[in-house]
């Protein structure tokens, strides 16, 4: 009987020491955040098991188009993968493009995808286009989406039907206050991250005619509002997955 009650013993033990060894392996549940919070630093939640702490934005419609390889969308979307800021805790996220990738569009990483199309619409038409590609007219964040735009611009084929070949259409208006410029999405220029206006013709925008309410990006670099209904050609964007703070 006293043996009995040995190996009984004995067993609970090892079992109680599986369990804290099970506990505190780094599994589907594991918390990273408890040893990032100990040691003071901010934590860092998800960089190895995104699915343990952080709430990634998911792709949406992540289809591929026809003729696209799927070790052509692995790849794109490694250069999507990104530490982003989730609620206070930094995630390893795949903020990748939203829909189904096109081979029209020029992918560059940590800025989007664009593409320039050269037969020239006027601006609300430039819109719809771009919104049945499943973009929208390209919206500048910073200067080094600038400077892709334009290597885009000054290496594209000849301009076809334009006013003016040397604009470009952005998703840039103020057609609800004269002067109060906003994107397509609403948001003003210096929340979207690119307010540079071009210094020619006395400096932009000028409204030139009183009917200059659409934004362009000029050859030369920096903006200029021009007439919405007069054709230029444009640039389109398709959009990416933006992490929440």
């Amino acid at each position: 009987m006293m043996m009995y009650f040995l190996l009984v013993g004995c067993a609970a033990l090892l079992g109680a020491h599986d369990k804290s060894f099970v506990s505190a392996a780094p599994g589907h549940g594991y918390d990273e955040t408890t040893s990032a919070g100990m040691t003071g630093s901010a934590p860092v939640a998800g960089i190895n098991k995104p699915d343990a702490a952080c709430s990634c934005p998911t792709s949406v419609n992540s289809t591929t188009i026809a003729g696209e390889a799927d070790w052509s969308r692995q790849h794109l979307e490694r250069l999507y993968t990104q530490n982003v800021m989730l609620h206070g805790m930094v995630c390893s996220c795949n903020v990748a493009m939203r829909g189904p990738m096109r081979d029209d569009y020029r992918y560059t990483s940590g800025i989007g995808a664009h593409k320039l199309h050269t037969r020239a619409a006027t601006w609300n038409n430039a819109r719809k286009f771009c919104n049945e590609e499943g973009g929208q007219l390209a919206i500048i964040n910073s200067i080094a989406e600038e400077h892709m735009l334009l290597e885009i611009f000054n290496h594209s084929g000849p301009i076809k039907g334009a006013a003016y070949p040397d604009a470009a259409f952005l998703g840039i208006h103020d057609l609800y206050a004269e002067g109060d410029w906003v994107t397509v999405s609403g948001d003003s220029l210096a929340k979207a991250g690119y307010t540079r206006w071009s210094d020619k013709w006395g400096g932009q925008p000028d409204n030139g005619g009183g009917k200059q309410h659409c934004g362009a990006l000029m050859k030369e670099g920096g903006m200029d509002d021009v007439a919405c209904d007069v054709p230029f050609p444009f640039f389109c964007e398709l959009p990416v997955m933006r992490a929440l703070q």
